[in-house]
């Protein structure tokens, strides 16, 4: 995982809540967002915006994360070079992209499987006006969530806000 190998940050300590958050012990520190514009047979353009709290001290996030949010600086107990870090993201992102173009995209699953702490917990799960819990089992083979519901049921998720159960 990049944001380990640029910054000293242990890479045991950093996980992946699916589909887009990495915690580095247990705390958000990083976010991925995308929009997608596609066609049956095609996808037209993606957007990818990447947030990262690099080099914030615990007193300068809002009071209500403090407990759930951390910073890159935080965890390696020193600041952080951005322009370093984002070299380091891009390079990552575009080797994988490689990855993905040559129809190498089971190994990059498999490595976001691997860190996906949301694999094995108990979720809430929210899409739309439609809320429900249960445990995450798996990822499928285009990297969808797959949660068996209180009711025995397997859910494909591809959206929504996913929520780890204490």
């Amino acid at each position: 995982m990049v944001i380990c190998g640029s910054t000293g940050i242990g890479c045991e300590s950093a996980e992946i809540k699916w589909p887009n958050d990495i915690l580095i012990g247990g705390k958000k520190a990083a976010g991925i967002l995308t929009e997608m514009s596609a066609e049956v047979d095609r996808v037209r353009h993606v957007i990818l915006g990447i947030g990262v709290d690099v080099n914030l001290d615990a007193n300068e996030f809002p009071a209500e994360l403090r407990k759930t949010a951390t910073s890159l600086k935080i965890e390696a107990g020193e600041e952080i070079s951005r322009a370093e870090l984002a070299t380091e993201i891009m390079r990552e992102l575009d080797l994988d992209y490689a990855r993905i173009c040559t129809g190498k995209f089971p190994g990059v699953a498999d490595e976001w499987e691997a860190a996906c702490v949301t694999i094995g917990k108990n979720v809430t799960v929210h899409v739309g006006d439609r809320k429900f819990r249960g445990r995450a089992e798996s990822l499928d083979d285009d990297g969808a969530l797959l949660v068996r519901t209180e009711h025995g049921h397997l859910e494909r998720i591809i959206g929504g806000d996913v929520t780890l159960e204490k």
